[in-house]
């Protein structure tokens, strides 16, 4: 069953996308979900730890990649 959208989730490792990076256990909340006929992708911001009031939003990300609360 798809990750619903507003969920907490952590990021279950390391993710690289160009410049930015999510660190393993960092948390987030999916911001949008993409259905299609063989999976879903999501986006999710994350909150970085130690940086208070930033986030990290990325796209195209799987359930390999993020794990509700």
């Amino acid at each position: 069953m798809p990750l619903q959208t507003l969920a907490a989730v952590h990021a279950t490792h390391d993710i690289h996308q160009g410049p930015h990076v999510v660190k393993q256990g960092w948390h987030g909340m999916i911001v949008n979900s993409f259905p299609n006929w063989s999976s879903t992708t999501y986006s999710v911001e994350f909150i970085p730890e130690g940086v208070p009031g930033a986030t990290v939003t990325m796209s195209g990300l799987t359930e390999a990649d993020v794990q509700p609360d």
